[in-house]
């Protein structure tokens, strides 16, 4: 996303308070997308997630073994 993080492709009036937004975006942790949606009330998740698990899957084809997911949300993504 950087150095584009105040762009956005959603449109704000489309987000309401029963909606859970979502984002693949995990450079910046909170993207334009993101704030709009917390702010409009939406449950909002970044993509610092979706970072973690597909290094968690890449780690598990490349060594043959289990990452260790926890030690690694802590040391990195905390």
């Amino acid at each position: 996303m950087k150095p584009l993080d105040e762009q956005t492709l959603v449109d704000p009036s489309w987000f309401r308070k029963d909606l859970i937004v979502a984002d693949t975006v995990y450079n910046p942790r909170e993207t334009r997308m993101i704030k709009e949606a917390k702010e409009a009330g939406c449950t909002a998740v970044g993509g610092i997630g979706m970072l973690l698990w597909q290094g968690i899957a890449a780690f598990k084809l490349f060594t043959g073994k289990d990452m260790p997911a926890q030690e690694v949300l802590e040391k990195f993504f905390s």
